[in-house]
């Protein structure tokens, strides 16, 4: 029976429990705050809030670096030498992480680098399901495994709402005029996860909750997913009212089984408090 070893990014934001259960080797991101860097996955996210509301300035993040790679690699090489190694990767788009991965690999282990084109869940649900199959068949090939996951990386439908609109002001994403026609309006955009780039696709008006909804049920119109489990994400914190009504339009539209996910420190800096994330298995 072949081993299988999966690596991933703390930007995939998987559940500890998961990652425990199934010995997932997780490579922390960076996170820089006053010049000071942490590794993601140690950063307090009430203090990565406080440090915005008392500055105005948002942490600094970056992919995972060779280094950080090279030790995991050599932690499997010492305990699982013959393993098969399938690192699913944060998106080669938005990230330095792939290639960072792909130049700590020195050829020793059998490994397969594969760019996940996504980011948080979006990454996360691709490793649970590669996982999932492993599972169901221990003996299955590494070529077959690989194509399997490929497969579900196409079918990913993944999209979000930015929690506060002053971080990606202060992160440089939208411009003076556009934040402040935003605050004005209460307008948030919706943003798409598209071959690995974060694509802009439309902007929604209206009290959060409002969005929020309206953002699900176009979501859960326009694209035909599987039905037994979605991922539904939160960045910080997010009312219980509004994950209350959002879980009871996903099982009125017949979904069986809903998980919530938690962002890090990497996807909160961006996003801001508040943020909401939408995903799905194209059927």
């Amino acid at each position: 029976m072949k081993k299988y070893i999966f690596i991933a990014e703390s930007g995939a934001d998987l559940p500890q429990a998961f990652v425990d259960a199934h010995d997932i080797r997780v490579v922390q991101m960076n996170v820089e705050i006053d010049g000071q860097n942490y590794l993601d996955q140690e950063v307090d996210l009430d203090f990565l809030v406080d440090y915005h509301k008392r500055t105005g300035k948002i942490p600094k993040t970056a992919g995972a670096n060779p280094a950080q790679y090279a030790e995991v690699y050599e932690a499997i090489k010492a305990e699982h030498p013959d393993a098969v190694v399938l690192h699913i990767c944060y998106s080669e788009q938005l990230s330095v992480s792939y290639q960072s991965s792909v130049i700590a690999d020195d050829g020793s282990l059998q490994m397969y680098h594969i760019d996940s084109k996504n980011v948080t869940a979006g990454q996360g649900i691709v490793i649970m399901k590669a996982v999932e199959l492993v599972e169901r068949q221990p003996d299955i090939e590494p070529d077959e495994l690989v194509a399997y996951i490929e497969e579900i990386i196409s079918k990913i439908r993944f999209s979000f709402i930015p929690g506060d609109i002053d971080y990606l002001r202060a992160g440089g994403r939208v411009s003076n005029a556009q934040y402040l026609g935003a605050r004005l309006l209460r307008v948030k955009p919706l943003i798409e996860v598209v071959d690995g780039l974060m694509l802009s696709t439309k902007k929604y008006k209206g009290s959060k909750k409002d969005i929020v909804l309206k953002a699900l049920a176009e979501f859960l119109e326009k694209n035909p997913i599987k039905k037994d489990k979605m991922l539904l994400g939160y960045v910080y914190s997010l009312e219980d009212s509004i994950k209350e009504e959002m879980e009871a339009m996903v099982a009125a539209a017949g979904v069986g089984e809903v998980e919530w996910i938690k962002a890090g420190a990497v996807i909160t800096s961006h996003s801001g408090p508040g943020g909401v994330g939408i995903l799905g298995i194209e059927s």
